[in-house]
């Protein structure tokens, strides 16, 4: 079920977040090299396993976040987006 979440370098567009995103959102809120976490729309999908996949955007990086029955892109902006990626790998489940 989607919840929310704040904090200084999330933008207050839209604060809600699908719990397969939380981990990942609250590990890039502690690198130093992220600047900016901007949350997309939720959609809701056919029921399946959860999966990160990450794709370049100018700036940072681009996180399509899938839980068991939603799917969420979350825009991270990175100054280093490939140590962003890897830390934040450390932390899917």
């Amino acid at each position: 079920m989607p919840s929310s979440i704040s904090h200084k370098k999330i933008t207050r567009s839209h604060t809600t977040l699908i719990d397969a995103a939380e981990g990942i959102v609250k590990k890039a809120t502690q690198m130093s090299e992220v600047s900016k976490i901007s949350f997309g729309i939720i959609k809701k999908i056919s029921v399946g396993k959860p999966r990160i996949k990450f794709l370049p955007i100018t700036g940072g990086v681009k996180a399509m976040v899938r839980g068991n029955a939603y799917v969420q892109e979350i825009y991270i902006y990175t100054s280093d987006v490939k140590n962003t990626i890897v830390g934040l790998l450390t932390c899917w489940k």
